[in-house]
């Protein structure tokens, strides 16, 4: 369960809010001063997504490194095709 929980209540106890999140699985957003500032997630759900983002950049990576040779007006024709049909599937013509 995602829960809002202010940054002074997190203050004050700390220790608390870790087990719950530990217990209970739970994801807290801390806001502070009426703005969402960070979240304390459990640490699988951390490790998870680190490793997600690293099998990301890798196929990035791979990307760039291909030898494809597409001039401006190609990829801008391309990502102009791709929002027409993104707002087209929308509705938001």
């Amino acid at each position: 369960m995602v829960r809002e929980i202010a940054l002074e209540k997190v203050a004050l106890n700390l220790e608390s809010a870790v087990r719950e999140i530990q217990d209970h699985r739970d994801q807290l957003v801390v806001v502070h001063g009426g703005k969402r500032v960070m979240a304390m997630i459990p640490i699988d759900f951390y490790d998870l997504w680190f490793a997600e983002r690293e099998k990301a950049f890798k196929y990035f990576d791979k990307l760039s490194s291909h030898d494809m040779h597409y001039t401006d007006e190609e990829v801008e024709s391309d990502v102009e095709q791709a929002i027409r049909e993104t707002r087209s599937q929308d509705g938001n013509m």
